[in-house]
């Protein structure tokens, strides 16, 4: 498919007409081309879509939805956490390293030492401990750091020195050097980060957010920069995106944004084709698929 929403043949390049896949792979180039729209449509309205494969690991974006109750299979991809992970130690070590202040120092040409601190010894905390949360924990935990995981379902995982439920967050928020949100959003998780939330954080402590912006109450977080609790924010992801041009998030120096765009690597879109080809291979050979999503996760939403 081109950007003008042309189909064609990938070996004759012969253009045809928009296809009844029998399989689809909605890669970045589906999403974010010229021609999502043309895309979304033929897929939507095949009358044999046996199998849609997703580049991404989320499930609560509506096209995604739709497309969920049309195919008879429907698999995910987790292989972004291996730039998400990239992104929350940027952060991290800006943050740690004092980024601002020599940012700031440099732009006024004064040569001052700044005592700064290191990954090696601090403690995180990574709610939703999921693909992309262990693949944070492992980075992190090789760096020396502590990494406490809050999850669903209890057991060890790699990276993290303990699991614990989700109930036992605002006990272990005071802990916490850095404090990073990746859990899924659900009716459960709207909102966790708020008021009460920030209040048991350190004064020194970095939040970041890598899950999606209903997550965190942005007025709460705002009152808690101001207040001085947590001392600095990271987030790729808001409530509303792109963010409005009025927003006071733009210009707030203990804020830093991103626009969701953390997993836009050339990386994240290999993994993700290597994902396509691994589930194709199964699907030809009749072998489980991996990251098959159960079909009621669509029904009723």
């Amino acid at each position: 498919m081109t950007d003008a929403g042309e189909f064609y043949h990938a070996g004759s390049r012969v253009v045809t007409h928009a296809p009844n896949p029998h399989i689809a792979f909605g890669n970045q180039d589906a999403w974010f081309g010229g021609a999502a729209r043309e895309f979304m449509k033929a897929v939507i309205t095949s009358t044999r879509l046996d199998w849609f494969q997703s580049a991404a690991a989320g499930l609560d974006n509506a096209a995604l939805k739709t497309v969920g109750r049309v195919a008879r299979l429907y698999t995910t991809n987790h292989t972004q956490a291996e730039s998400m992970a990239e992104w929350a130690l940027w952060q991290a070590l800006d943050f740690l390293r004092e980024g601002p202040v020599h940012r700031a120092q440099q732009e006024a040409r004064e040569w001052k030492r700044v005592r700064a601190r290191e990954i090696s010894g601090s403690r995180w905390l990574i709610v939703g401990y999921g693909s992309i949360g262990q693949a944070v924990g492992k980075r992190v935990s090789l760096l020396g750091g502590h990494v406490t995981g809050l999850r669903r379902s209890p057991g060890p995982a790699e990276g993290a020195a303990e699991i614990y439920p989700l109930g036992l967050l605002l006990d272990e928020l005071p802990k916490a050097d850095v404090v990073l949100l990746c859990v899924p959003h659900t009716a459960e998780t709207e909102g966790i980060a708020g008021a009460a939330f920030f209040s048991r954080m350190k004064q020194d402590a970095l939040f970041m957010n890598l899950g999606r912006g209903a997550l965190v109450d942005e007025a709460a977080l705002l009152a808690a920069l101001d207040e001085g609790r947590p001392a600095f924010a990271a987030l790729d992801v808001t409530s509303a995106e792109p963010l409005p041009a009025e927003s006071p998030m733009w210009h707030l120096p203990k804020l830093r944004l991103t626009p969701h765009d953390s997993p836009d690597t050339i990386g994240t879109i290999l993994r993700a084709d290597g994902t396509f080809v691994d589930n194709l291979h199964r699907y030809i050979n009749s072998e489980p698929l991996k990251h098959l999503v159960d079909p009621k996760v669509f029904e009723d939403v």
